[in-house]
């Protein structure tokens, strides 16, 4: 069984999250720049900082949880109104009237693939936002043995926080560009396939390669570690520009 081309289920779920988490990452950067002292440590290490993001990341999870659960109940619904026995029946005629490309996956696929992304964007997210709260412990024990330290220095303080911030991404990034190939390996689509295997080899050269950028704008310097814009991209815009190509190149999807 087929949905009809008008409907985009999977784009525009993916779509409403990629908008929410943008919405969300906009609220936490606002909350970030109006409660930022001048300090030299990294925001996670404020304690007032933490809990905005932490209160944001809840709220996107949450939401990015009802989004799902309400397109995952809306198929169950309409396959429930349609016996078994015709649903194939439903799949050759509308194939008759739209066309043999009316939809790209059949309804059973889209509702597999939209239980792998909230597998993702709500189970992966979430241990997310549990490894963060550990490597918040890492930062904060690592601050205070350079605080305490006598033979640290500054240079070698933001080397080990830039190399270790790329770990603290990692396992949601793969997740991220996992649904992205499995998206792609269902769909046959060779663009997506190799956009995962490109982000991926990216971020790779971003945790060995790159150091910390330093950018001062109004009065305050901000250390950029390019590991978590690759991440942050990924997980917005990227998401946004996934589901913008899926409702545009397939119909039903």
């Amino acid at each position: 069984m087929y949905f009809s081309p008008k409907k985009h289920i999977l784009s525009d779920v993916i779509m409403k999250v990629a908008l929410l988490r943008l919405f969300g990452a906009g609220v936490y950067g606002a909350l970030r720049l109006l409660m930022r002292r001048t300090s030299m440590l990294p925001d996670m290490a404020d304690a007032m900082i933490w809990r905005a993001q932490v209160a944001t990341s809840a709220a996107v999870l949450v939401l990015s949880a009802v989004i799902f659960v309400r397109a995952l109940y809306s198929i169950a619904k309409g396959l429930r109104s349609v016996p078994k026995e015709d649903r194939m029946e439903m799949a050759r005629l509308q194939e008759e009237v739209f066309g043999e490309n009316n939809s790209a996956l059949p309804v059973e696929t889209i509702r597999r693939l939209l239980r792998i992304w909230l597998t993702i964007l709500v189970g992966a997210q979430s241990m997310y936002d549990f490894s963060a709260v550990i490597y918040r412990r890492f930062v904060a024990n690592l601050t205070q043995f350079f605080i305490d330290s006598t033979g640290g220095t500054g240079e070698t303080y933001v080397s080990i926080y830039n190399l270790t911030h790329g770990f603290k991404y990692q396992g949601m990034l793969i997740a991220l560009l996992l649904g992205a190939m499995m998206t792609g390996i269902f769909l046959d689509d060779r663009a997506l396939k190799i956009t995962s295997v490109i982000i991926a080899c990216l971020f790779m050269v971003s945790i060995a390669g790159l150091e910390m950028f330093t950018l001062s704008l109004m009065g305050r310097s901000y250390g950029i570690v390019w590991s978590s814009v690759i991440f942050h991209l990924m997980e917005t815009v990227g998401l946004f520009a996934l589901a913008l190509y899926l409702r545009r190149r397939y119909n039903g999807v």
